[in-house]
């Protein structure tokens, strides 16, 4: 415990630790924004193309690094073929974001995480409902109008699992605070 202790020691009072900046959380900012989606669902009786609207909101740690949460649900069910409608009830995630800025006004991002979707499927007369939490990953730009306001487009896969395949192309605008 005491070489330990001393190895912490040193380390918290050697010259190199004044280059570290440990102000790293507070030179970020909170963020919020509203997205509509043009998804891809595969199941089993075919592909449907439901809409989705979802909030999210963030917090960017820096220029490069940032963790976002989303909340969504399904705006419309799509027929899949004839009496098979599939839709999206509801959805939420949270990811690891890694942003590229390319210039003030432009900056690809990339998205790491984990999304819960609820998926609802209607085969005339009876209706099914399945769930599942799949890793998520998605690649995105955003162009800035203002220094706070931004429009963004996406591709982002939500879910890939045997039961159903969930992915979407994704619009939206973000507010940076």
């Amino acid at each position: 415990m005491r070489p330990l202790l001393g190895v912490v020691l040193l380390l918290m009072f050697s010259p190199a630790q004044a280059d570290w900046e440990w102000d790293f959380l507070t030179r970020g900012h909170w963020y919020t924004g509203l997205q509509v989606g043009y998804t891809e669902t595969k199941i089993d009786a075919g592909t449907a193309h439901p809409v989705t609207l979802h909030a999210l909101g963030g917090y960017q740690f820096n220029p490069y690094l940032g963790i976002e949460t989303r909340i969504g649900l399904g705006l419309n069910d799509d027929t899949v073929v004839d009496d098979v409608e599939a839709g999206i009830d509801s959805y939420y995630g949270l990811y690891l974001t890694g942003t590229w800025p390319l210039t003030d006004w432009v900056k690809l991002y990339g998205l790491l995480g984990a999304t819960n979707l609820d998926l609802e499927a209607n085969d005339q007369p009876s209706q099914r409902s399945d769930s599942a939490t799949d890793l998520s990953y998605g690649v995105g730009f955003s162009l800035y109008a203002t220094e706070q306001l931004s429009l963004n487009l996406e591709v982002i896969s939500w879910v890939e699992k045997g039961r159903f395949d969930v992915s979407a192309l994704n619009f939206g605008v973000r507010y940076d605070f």
